[in-house]
């Protein structure tokens, strides 16, 4: 494993080759805005969600007949990638398949991740090249953690997450790690105190017709931190319970975890993505931090 790093007069960014995760974003006063993925409550810092997100239901699925696992939110997150190219704002890392990858996932893929420093935002976007003479399906996500509160005297309650432009948006329960349809409900204002009680029932999910941006904020603190979900299919909040730790996830999604009513058909598997022969897909969203 290696640690790269980018900076600029705004931001400190340091991303780890292992899963292609940044691992700290911090600030000119050296305020740290990724949660620093305690064990005992949660591992990780901002993994990527490849080639599904969430879980399948059973955790397996079948292609052109042939069954295959895959534990939650795919492999990516555990694999080496390769550091493609650097620059002083800029770092790609890239995902090949390799034998291993292939029992788990029978297509042929590359996987590029790419971040880039502007000012004081991290612009991110997942390029996906298909590498098969026929379709590949998949689906990707973020799964960024941030640090809350901001400052240390302050509370995980004292901040909220706004989301805008106010619209009505369709929310899209989970069912232990499953999503039922038959449940969804529209939520006319989806803006969130955050208490760790609202994440009982888990993650809370928006089904996404327009891009959205989401605020961490308090009017105790002097920082926000907000998330552009680009263009996004869905976006879950999710902070860990009955454990209860200092973050919240905002993880723009292009899938989702299976239906309760699945037949484990990857290719109509509901949220995938299509990709035909030869051709690219790009996801993007961006981080900023004031």
């Amino acid at each position: 494993m290696e640690i790269y790093q980018l900076k600029n007069d705004y931001l400190t960014v340091d991303v780890k080759s292992t899963g292609a995760e940044m691992i700290s974003v911090k600030n000119n006063e050296d305020t740290e805005f990724i949660w620093q993925a305690d064990p005992e409550i949660w591992g990780r810092h901002a993994p990527v969600l490849f080639p599904i997100v969430g879980r399948l239901k059973d955790d397996h699925y079948f292609v052109d007949g042939n069954e295959y696992q895959l534990n939650q939110h795919g492999f990516a997150r555990d694999q080496e990638f390769s550091l493609e190219s650097q620059t002083d704002s800029k770092l790609v890392f890239l995902l090949t398949t390799n034998e291993e990858l292939l029992k788990k996932y029978p297509y042929h893929f590359e996987l590029r991740v790419i971040y880039q420093l502007v000012k004081d935002s991290i612009q991110v976007s997942y390029i996906v090249n298909n590498l098969e003479n026929d379709d590949i399906y998949f689906s990707i996500g973020a799964h960024p953690g941030f640090s809350v509160p901001f400052e240390k005297d302050l509370n995980f309650e004292d901040f909220r997450v706004g989301i805008s432009p106010s619209e009505l948006r369709t929310s899209i329960p989970l069912v232990g790690s499953n999503i039922d349809l038959n449940k969804e409900f529209k939520v006319a204002n989806q803006d969130l105190e955050l208490t760790h009680d609202v994440f009982a029932e888990d993650a809370i999910i928006y089904r996404l017709n327009d891009p959205a941006v989401l605020t961490i904020e308090s009017e105790k603190s002097e920082h926000k931190l907000t998330v552009d979900t680009g263009n996004a299919k869905f976006v879950g909040i999710w902070s860990p319970y009955p454990k209860k730790g200092n973050f919240v996830c905002i993880e723009p999604w292009w899938g989702i975890a299976d239906k309760i009513d699945t037949d484990n058909q990857f290719q109509t598997k509901y949220g995938i993505n299509k990709l035909a022969p030869d051709d690219q897909f790009e996801a993007y969203y961006s981080i900023s931090i004031k």
